[in-house]
């Protein structure tokens, strides 16, 4: 019997993650942030008044088994009006007015086209930015938190209790296991966690809530923040949240920008803390940017066996 998993974020260490549960088995039901205002994502829902369809469209080609076709809606138009969109994205789009603005509805088509090893839903299906209280200013904008120099102190939704998609309620709810991460603290993981109802259900899941740090803070929005700020961080905005364990990376560091998250978490936190090196490799065999999804899964493998 497959293992319910959900996963939890944004952008590429969601796509990391969905990959790794997939080389473990899993068919994951991933739970994407729709707070993201720049890019194509931006333009979009700017122009066409749409849910910011680019992290949607990252972790559908994660999951897809058609890699002819993922390869082609992952393509980038690079001149003229179409300048910076992924064709993935306006698929997405179309599907979504195709279904009279139902963009659950046009997940699960483009989840058939792609043949999809799991579902992709939103966090919530209403417009919603995302805010923040960065170095004592509040701040609106996903980008402009991100790219923030300063500390970022909190960060909430407008409008500040949207309804969370009802399919990834009872998805989190029905789930064997909770993966948080990794990717983004503020602007990924917690945007998805700043919706109230998704935040209850990751608190009240009676399965495993595991947390899969980055490897590196964040340039901007995560600066200065060591592993157990960033359990806190997600302690803070998650009432009742209790975590399971925390995977960690524990092996060579990186040559980029942004500091090494040490493997450490201070005494006064109650989750596990599991030491992996999870980071990938290049052809001259150094570490590489992102989680490698084979150690990824290695180290979620405990929680994957049924």
């Amino acid at each position: 019997m497959t293992v319910r998993v959900v996963a939890i974020g944004g952008g590429h260490g969601l796509a990391r993650a969905l990959a790794a549960l997939r080389l473990a088995g899993a068919e994951p039901t991933a739970v994407v942030t729709v707070a993201d205002d720049g890019g194509s994502s931006g333009r979009l829902r700017e122009q066409l008044g749409v849910l910011p369809p680019g992290d949607l469209r990252m972790a559908l080609l994660a999951l897809a088994r058609n890699r002819p076709l993922a390869d082609a809606l992952g393509h980038r138009f690079t001149a003229g009006d179409l300048d910076g969109h992924a064709l993935g994205n306006l698929l997405l789009v179309a599907l979504a007015e195709r279904a009279g603005g139902d963009f659950v509805a046009a997940l699960a088509q483009a989840g058939d086209l792609l043949d999809c090893a799991g579902r992709v839903l939103p966090a919530t299906v209403e417009p919603v930015r995302l805010h923040g209280r960065v170095g004592g200013l509040d701040v609106a904008g996903q980008v402009r938190i991100a790219t923030a120099q300063a500390p970022v102190e909190r960060v909430w939704l407008e409008p500040d209790t949207p309804a969370a998609c009802d399919e990834a309620v009872d998805a989190i709810g029905d789930a064997d296991l909770v993966v948080l991460g990794p990717g983004s603290l503020y602007t990924s993981v917690i945007a998805v966690l700043a919706v109230p109802g998704i935040a209850k259900a990751v608190s009240d899941a009676p399965c495993p809530v595991v947390y899969v740090a980055n490897a590196r803070t964040q340039v901007g929005e995560t600066s200065g923040l060591d592993l157990d700020a960033h359990v806190a961080a997600l302690l803070a905005h998650v009432p009742g949240l209790r975590l399971h364990a925390v995977v960690a990376h524990d092996g060579p560091a990186a040559d980029l920008p942004g500091e090494a998250l040490a493997p450490e978490m201070g005494a006064a936190r109650e989750a596990g803390l599991v030491r992996a090196d999870l980071l990938s490799r290049g052809t001259d065999g150094r570490p590489s940017w992102g989680h490698d999804p084979a150690r990824l899964a290695a180290a979620l493998a405990p929680w994957l066996a049924r």
